[in-house]
């Protein structure tokens, strides 16, 4: 199939950003706008594809086009592990950090275009789906910055439980009597039957954490996700000794060498990566086949547009998850204000809890960026 139609000779960056209704976040910062880039690949026979990164939008865009442009334009979109592998080979001071995140966003919209161009949905091309549906679960909502940082918290829940979402992770501040009584208030809330997660987004401490989940060990808690910062692993290996919770982690992770020693170290029962962030599909395949080699689940985190929904809906197809236990991959669903995502995408839970994976080209539905357009603050070309 390779030909001159299908190298790219343009790269296009749309930083898109939104002011929050209010300063809002989680136990360790909080925030007034959240934004992200938009990354468009186009092809010399006019197809194109889309990929994201959105921790730090500015730099990756800088990145793109200072250090990768020359390995991308040229590259043919039919062999998107070998662009990968050039940009990796460009990056070797910076193995686990920004040039990810830069890649990760180039990596996605050579995938989607490839897609396009053979008119298949991602999933197929990284060796076929397991499922046609996956569970969503609601992940919310931002915990205001005023002195209640519970303030509209049992209304947000009940609106989940109410939209049909069988799963839910509510995020935990770093007061421990009003973390516990908030999860307490969602497990009456959504009953015992459905699933309950507690996100404290590095905000903790180790005693802290693990006299929390003692407190709330009779909560039936799926997972505590990053009690403690990320790239503290001696913490995290000690705590999983003692926690009565399975652990989860590795949003913040890039690159599957990140992965290595939490897995191989027993730290985290679960893994988060984020496609946007990690490297993309590509490395996202590698970190799954680690993952899968100890027997850890992988549950992507998702964070930003449209975009990084739908490819990690269109990964959570192909994950095969270990024998025993919940039903698994989950798909994150960020709950709270995000025009970034709802004006192209905002999806639904069935009745059993699920969504469908879309099966059109790519990432499966058309990017139509004219749609975010007030939201489009910057704008670059490289050709």
């Amino acid at each position: 199939m390779e030909g001159t139609a299908e190298r790219i000779v343009k790269i296009e960056g749309f930083t898109v950003a939104c002011d929050m209704p209010h300063a809002a976040g989680n136990a360790l910062r909080t925030f007034t706008r959240r934004s992200s880039l938009l990354l468009r690949l186009t092809t010399a026979g006019g197809l194109s594809g889309w990929g994201e990164s959105w921790a730090f939008p500015d730099a990756s865009g800088a990145f793109i086009r200072k250090m990768l442009a020359p390995a991308v334009l040229g590259a043919s979109v039919t062999n998107p592990r070998k662009l990968h592998a050039e940009m990796l080979r460009r990056v070797i001071p910076d193995r686990r950090g920004q040039a990810h995140m830069a890649i990760s966003a180039i990596d996605l919209a050579a995938w989607d275009a490839l897609g396009r161009a053979l008119q298949r949905p991602i999933h197929a091309l990284l060796g076929g789906a397991l499922r046609d549906s996956v569970t969503i679960y609601a992940s919310g909502p931002l915990l205001p910055a005023g002195a209640d940082r519970y303030e509209g918290f049992r209304t947000a829940v009940e609106g989940y439980a109410k939209a049909g979402f069988s799963a839910v992770k509510i995020r935990v501040a770093s007061e421990m009597r009003a973390g516990e009584a908030a999860i307490r208030q969602a497990r009456e809330i959504l009953g015992p039957d459905r699933q309950l997660m507690i996100d404290l987004n590095e905000g903790s401490t180790f005693h802290d954490a693990l006299t929390l989940a003692h407190r709330v060990a009779d909560m039936d808690l799926r997972w505590i996700e990053e009690p403690l910062r990320h790239d503290d692993l001696p913490a995290y290996r000690a705590l999983a000794e003692r926690m009565p919770v399975p652990l989860a982690g590795g949003e913040s992770f890039c690159g599957v060498e990140a992965f290595r020693d939490p897995v191989a170290q027993r730290t985290l029962d679960i893994l988060q990566p984020d496609l946007a962030l990690c490297g993309g599909f590509t490395e996202a395949l590698r970190i799954s086949g680690l993952a899968s080699a100890f027997g850890v689940p992988v549950i992507p985190h998702v964070w930003g547009s449209a975009i990084n929904v739908l490819a990690a809906l269109q990964f959570c197809a192909t994950i095969a998850h270990p024998d025993g236990g919940r039903p698994l991959p989950l798909l994150e669903f960020d709950a709270s204000y995000n025009p970034l995502r709802s004006v192209l995408l905002d999806p639904k839970p069935s009745s059993d809890g699920t969504i469908a994976v879309p099966d059109g080209p790519g990432l499966g539905m058309e990017i139509e960026i004219d749609r975010l357009a007030q939201y489009v603050t910057d704008h670059w070309v490289v050709e």
